[in-house]
């Protein structure tokens, strides 16, 4: 049980070598929507962005 721990700690905790690769194509395929999306529509990522800025704002004011 305790070599097999250390092994996977070894390989990073993949069980395959496949599970990083697939992960960083999602990231780049996420990446290239929101890239999309703010060349599209710069005014309402803008806004979006102030939005959610200023709710994070308020919420870190509440609990800390």
């Amino acid at each position: 049980m305790m070599e097999e721990r250390s092994k996977s700690e070894m390989n990073g905790g993949q069980l395959n070598g496949h599970a990083m690769p697939k992960v960083m194509r999602q990231v780049k395929r996420a990446d290239d929507k929101l890239v999309a999306f703010v060349e599209e529509r710069p005014i309402v990522a803008l806004g979006v962005a102030v939005a959610l800025g200023y709710m994070v704002g308020r919420l870190m004011t509440r609990l800390g």
